[in-house]
């Protein structure tokens, strides 16, 4: 029986799939849910994040996924439980410890600057119910365009960690900062928009053939935000950045001549 992988899926990763499409019936995110073996979740900020933006409907898609059960939206309380039964009566010291370390991992001092009302709890005399209440009320207090659906992914790639002790893949940004900010927390696999092509072709999910509908709206994506290259790193010791021709990295992903890194970068290969 083949294992079981788990997966992770944030905002910008569905908003831009969601996009990058054959036809209205058939966009690239649904290719990604055929990936056989794979069991998706997102935190439930990130259906609130689409709902706020709803980039080509990508938040009705991301309810239906989640009333089907392709997807599974995942709340704090839920977290909390997991947790909790993991940790017992240390369940939200836990909890806020996993948070600080995704704010660390985001940026210095966020969690300082921006959770204050949970800094100032005594987690050991604390109801689950109060210290969720304090948590909302602080998330509240960091509103819209704060990377707030970034942070509570990392929250619960660390929960599912500990739970599964498996290897998380985490289909996400291309912000390679915030790839290497999950990285950082251990035990993940990045896969960016660019890299998913990769992965679906491997799966036999989409041949080269297949997959050139979606390339090409891709690449069109890509023309409109003004993006002629992307950065991928050379074949030396240092690793050096290098921008090369969107349409070339295309074909050179698919002559075998490029590798993908765990933070979900690519690699021209030796």
């Amino acid at each position: 029986m083949a294992k079981v992988k788990y997966a992770l899926l944030d905002t910008d990763f569905i908003s831009k799939t969601h996009l990058i499409r054959k036809d209205d019936q058939n966009r690239m995110i649904d290719r990604i849910m055929e990936m056989q073996g794979y069991r998706f979740y997102c935190h439930e900020q990130i259906k609130t994040e689409l709902e706020r933006h709803n980039i080509g409907n990508s938040s009705e898609w991301l309810k239906a996924k989640n009333s089907d059960g392709t997807v599974h939206c995942v709340f704090d309380e839920e977290i909390m439980d997991e947790l909790h039964a993991i940790y017992s009566d240390s369940a939200q010291a836990v909890y806020a410890g996993m948070l600080r370390n995704g704010c660390e991992a985001y940026k210095n001092g966020y969690f300082e600057e921006n959770f204050t009302r949970l800094q100032a709890l005594d987690y050991s005399a604390l109801s689950k119910e109060t210290f969720l209440q304090e948590l909302k009320a602080d998330c509240d207090k960091i509103g819209e365009g704060k990377n707030l659906g970034e942070l509570k992914s990392y929250v619960l790639f660390q929960m599912l960690s500990t739970k599964l002790g498996e290897q998380i893949y985490v289909f996400c940004s291309d912000d390679k900062n915030a790839r290497n900010g999950i990285v950082s927390l251990g035990g993940a696999r990045c896969i960016s928009v660019l890299s998913a092509f990769m992965r679906l072709n491997k799966e036999g999910i989409l041949s080269r053939k297949d997959a050139e509908p979606y390339i090409q709206t891709y690449l069109d994506e890509c023309r409109k935000h003004n993006q002629m290259t992307f950065r991928v790193h050379d074949m030396s010791k240092q690793m050096q950045m290098c921008k090369v021709p969107c349409g070339q990295i295309i074909e050179e992903m698919y002559a075998g001549r490029l590798e993908v890194l765990q933070n979900g970068s690519l690699r021209y290969k030796q």
